[in-house]
């Protein structure tokens, strides 16, 4: 073989390190660098007084008796404690003090933060400052229902979120597997929502390709996400385009669409790295972003469009806590034949919709196309592996090696370091 490239991929807060043949390397795709802003706060304010389509939030929150600001998880990195309180003194602007103030954690369908979580992620003195509580999409006491969208979805929504006079939301814009990008209305469905609107949105996008989606705000769940947002009162979008340091690098504030799409445009510019070779294999790692292989899985999604059929993945996914400790039927479904998946659904043999949107995704990889996913993991066991159709190994070179004997030495391959969310994703071409 040519010489070897050391090179190193996340695995939790760790490392892991392998020896490649640089000739089998097509590329690392990675998001365009862009150094952080100058003065992200001034750069807030100036977003905040000059939003798109819209009031500024002080204006906004004026003679309103008391605000939510909701925000993303642990699951998506952000530089969260470093806006949230210029956010909440422009709040305060407009006459809501901070007791009248609650910041809900939009977790979609994730575990609850620990309280030392909070506080890592927005800071010892907005957690002293104003109150922060998780949401709970499975405790029907603390959720609302109001109807159903047009498409026939119930949408049940958090009650603090829907009783606010003013709702802020505040995220960060990188391209997703169902909704196209992240940010803007999905601040509110799935992130405040309970277990009907959250599986049914998610399932919306079963019968499309990846290519179809991601990158694309004119998608089913796009469309849903907003109309449940306009529905549950979403008055104010933050949103953040950051780089691979989850530094910010633009923000864009104002109306929940007309931000959210103006963001998204800009973003396009560094996430949208064209491939036009198919590969034999593809290595990727995750980082702490994904404790679990539910949201760790993201990173192989590309392999979708980069992967050829009868190729392999290499996943580096530490996993600290399991397989998906908040989706359990999605251990009985697995990876099958995707025909298979709809006719338990219509059969009513798989009630989680999330989880079947979640098992679709990854069917339409290691089952429909054939590609062999290999796991180095320590959270997930060999025998879970094996029931699910994943390949378990102990040791990450000799994963790596198994590549070339499997598709001989002139194999060629992408590889994703993992460091954040944002290193696992390229738009298709």
């Amino acid at each position: 073989m040519s010489n070897k490239k050391e090179i190193n991929f996340q695995y939790g807060k760790d490392n892991i390190s392998i020896k490649i043949p640089e000739k089998s390397i097509i590329a690392m795709p990675h998001i365009k660098h862009l150094d952080k802003l100058n003065n992200e706060l001034a750069s807030l304010t100036k977003s905040l007084h000059r939003p798109i389509s819209s009031l500024p939030l002080s204006e906004i929150a004026r003679w309103k008796k008391n605000a939510v600001v909701v925000i993303s998880d642990r699951t998506r990195p952000m530089p969260t404690d470093r806006v949230l309180p210029l956010i909440l003194n422009e709040i305060n602007q407009g006459g809501i003090k901070d007791e009248k103030i609650k910041i809900i954690i939009a977790l979609g369908t994730h575990r609850p933060m620990t309280n030392d979580e909070i506080i890592k992620m927005v800071g010892g003195y907005v957690k002293n400052r104003v109150e922060v509580k998780n949401h709970d999409w499975n405790n029907k006491e603390i959720l609302i229902p109001l109807g159903r969208t047009a498409n026939g979805i119930y949408i049940d929504v958090n009650k603090e979120v829907y009783n606010a006079d003013l709702v802020v939301g505040v995220s960060c814009v990188k391209p997703h597997r169902a909704a196209g990008w992240s940010g803007g209305s999905k601040i509110i469905d799935p992130g405040v929502c309970g277990e009907r609107t959250v599986c049914g949105t998610h399932y919306l996008t079963v019968d499309y390709k990846i290519e179809e989606v991601m990158g694309c705000l004119d998608n089913p769940f796009r469309k849903e996400s907003e109309e449940i947002a306009r529905e549950v009162g979403l008055n104010f979008s933050i949103n953040l385009v950051l780089n691979e340091d989850d530094e910010i690098v633009n923000i864009f504030s104002g109306d929940f669409i007309e931000a959210h799409k103006m963001a998204a445009k800009f973003a396009e510019t560094i996430f949208r790295d064209p491939q036009t070779e198919k590969a034999d294999f593809m290595i990727c790692g995750s980082g702490e972003w994904g404790p679990d292989f539910w949201s760790a899985v993201q990173a192989i999604f590309s392999a979708e469009y980069l992967v050829k059929n009868g190729g392999t993945i290499v996943f580096f996914a530490r996993c600290p806590e399991g397989f998906a400790p908040e989706h359990p039927q999605l251990s009985e479904i697995g990876y099958r034949p995707i025909s298979e998946i709809f006719k338990m659904v219509k059969e009513k043999k798989i009630t989680d919709l999330a989880a079947a949107g979640h098992s679709v995704a990854v069917s339409r990889i290691i089952v429909e196309k054939d590609i062999e996913c290999i796991i180095i993991s320590e959270g997930i066991s060999k025998e879970i592996a094996d029931y699910l159709g994943l390949r378990w190994m102990k040791y990450s070179q000799e994963a790596v090696d198994y590549i070339f004997k499997k598709h001989s030495s002139s194999a060629r391959g992408y590889l994703f370091s993992g460091k954040s969310v944002t290193d696992t994703v390229v738009i298709p071409w």
